[in-house]
């Protein structure tokens, strides 16, 4: 009986002992994926927090080129160097690489006052049919003029209405995104031009000794004339030298000699990580009294 009474004790034991042996496991293994999970989700919240830093980063490389354009843009000698006409800039700075661009809004088409023939080679240059031309150089009008009487090929409140949408807006357009509120411009379409476009100016023309490049192919010239005219242009910034005349018959009905001092400044920046960040800005130079800052026109960040 007492040999039983040992043995039964002893299987108890056993028991309890494998219970506690299986409940120890369970707890490390739960401590082990509790351990896992928290290391996981620091370094989660560690890649977030790098990213965001980076992120925040770039952003003020952007800005940093902003103000490094503004600086020589502002200042007449330092303006002869680096003169407004959209060539590419590249500066160095932070650790950090950046790619600059200028434009006086004097080199870009004024969207509230273009005629219909500087409008349509503008479309035509983003690819837009001959048929198509029409309608939207006439929609662009339409948008702008102060009436609601539709251009022969435009469109006024009617034609918005009938398209379920609002517009037009009857008054000059106060930024360039408002012409992807036209009737017809698709996003596609607004983009291939929005960047040679300004509302910042009075000029009814295009400046070639300002207008990018992509612009004067835009105004019809032929690709020779761009090329040899954009190294005239070069040397003469070199030389410190006026910029030449452009020497063609092509659009020249679409050329004014007009500079406005306002400049768009386009600026893509990268860290030393990789980091990337593109910031445009638009900022009125005209008259800038001493000790005051230049006022910001515009301002958009991208990636």
């Amino acid at each position: 009986m007492a040999a039983g009474h040992e043995g039964c004790v002893g299987w108890i034991g056993a028991r309890e002992g494998g219970m506690v042996l299986v409940i120890v496991l369970w707890i490390m293994t739960l401590l082990a994926v509790m351990a896992g999970s928290f290391a996981y989700s620091m370094r989660v919240e560690t890649r977030l927090a790098t990213g965001t830093v980076e992120r925040a980063q770039a952003r003020a490389l952007a800005e940093a080129g902003i103000a490094y354009a503004l600086a020589w843009q502002l200042d007449p000698e330092a303006q002869k160097q680096w003169p407004p006409n959209g060539d590419l800039r590249e500066w160095s700075f932070g650790g950090g690489r950046l790619r600059i661009q200028v434009v006086d809004a004097g080199g870009l088409v004024n969207l509230n006052t273009a005629n219909s023939e500087l409008l349509k080679a503008l479309l035509a240059a983003a690819g837009v049919d001959p048929q198509n031309q029409d309608r939207l150089a006439d929609a662009i009008q339409d948008w702008r003029d102060p009436d609601d009487q539709p251009l022969p090929h435009g469109a006024e409140s009617g034609d918005y209405r009938a398209a379920g949408r609002p517009g037009p807006k009857n008054a000059p357009f106060e930024s360039v995104e408002e012409l992807g509120e036209v009737l017809g411009i698709t996003r596609e379409l607004y983009e291939r031009i929005a960047d040679v476009g300004t509302v910042f100016s009075y000029h009814s023309g295009v400046n070639p000794e300002l207008a990018p490049a992509r612009l004067l192919r835009a105004l019809g010239l032929d690709e020779r004339t761009v090329v040899d005219y954009l190294e005239a242009r070069a040397r003469a910034t070199t030389e410190g030298s006026p910029p030449p005349p452009l020497q063609s018959g092509d659009g020249q009905s679409f050329f004014s000699p007009s500079r406005a001092n306002v400049y768009h400044i386009t600026v893509a920046a990268e860290t030393e990580t990789g980091t990337s960040a593109t910031m445009q800005a638009v900022i009125d130079g005209r008259e800038v009294a001493a000790g005051q800052n230049p006022r910001v026109l515009a301002r958009r960040a991208g990636r």
